[in-house]
C-alpha cells in the first residue's frame, strides 16, 4: 500500500472520515442483511401456508372423487346383479368365456 505523509494532518483527518463512512457501510450492510433476512422468514411462511391450503383443497377434491367412484362403483354392481338375476345362463356363459380366454391368454405354449 502506499502511504502518504503529509505535514498538515488532511490526511488522517480524510482517513477518520473514510473509516466513520465505512463503520457506516458496514452498519447499513448489517441492516439490509438482517432486512431481507426478515423478508425471507416472511417468504417462506407465505409459502408454508399456501402449500397447506393447497393439500387441503386437494384433500378435499380426492374426497369428494373418491365418493362419487364409490357411488358409480355401487351402480356397477348393482346393474350386474340385476344383470345376472334376469339371465343367470347368459352371466354363467360370459364368466365361462371370460375364463378361457384368460386361461388361453396367460397359458404355456
Amino acid at each position: 500500500m502506499a502511504t502518504t505523509n503529509l505535514s498538515n494532518g488532511t490526511a488522517s483527518k480524510d482517513y477518520q472520515e473514510l473509516s466513520e463512512q465505512i463503520t457506516t457501510l458496514k452498519g447499513d450492510i448489517a441492516g439490509i442483511a438482517e432486512l431481507l433476512g426478515e423478508i425471507g422468514v416472511r417468504r417462506k411462511d407465505e409459502s408454508i401456508e399456501a402449500a397447506r391450503q393447497r393439500a387441503e383443497e386437494l384433500r378435499v377434491r380426492g374426497a369428494e372423487h373418491l365418493s362419487q367412484a364409490q357411488q358409480h362403483a355401487a351402480v356397477a354392481q348393482d346393474q350386474a346383479i340385476d344383470a345376472i338375476r334376469r339371465q343367470p345362463g347368459t352371466a354363467v356363459g360370459l364368466a365361462v368365456g371370460i375364463g378361457f380366454l384368460a386361461g388361453f391368454l396367460t397359458g404355456r405354449k
